[in-house]
């Protein structure tokens, strides 16, 4: 497996959010990510992107 791609855990410990968060943002925001089996796996790079800019959107 990419050891690029993070779980759900180790993204929120990263951005030092909540689980629930990263889920929150991946549901209704459209957070990039991949999914993999029944998990969703996330790149930091694409993800502190997609933050970067969620702002941006208007």
């Amino acid at each position: 497996m990419n050891e690029n791609l993070l779980t759900k855990e180790e993204l929120a410990v990263r951005l030092n959010i909540s689980a629930y968060d990263v889920d929150q943002l991946r549901k209704k925001q459209n957070m990039p990510c991949r999914k993999i089996g029944r998990t969703y796996r996330y790149d930091l790079k694409e993800v502190q992107e997609f933050i970067k800019n969620i702002g941006k959107k208007k």
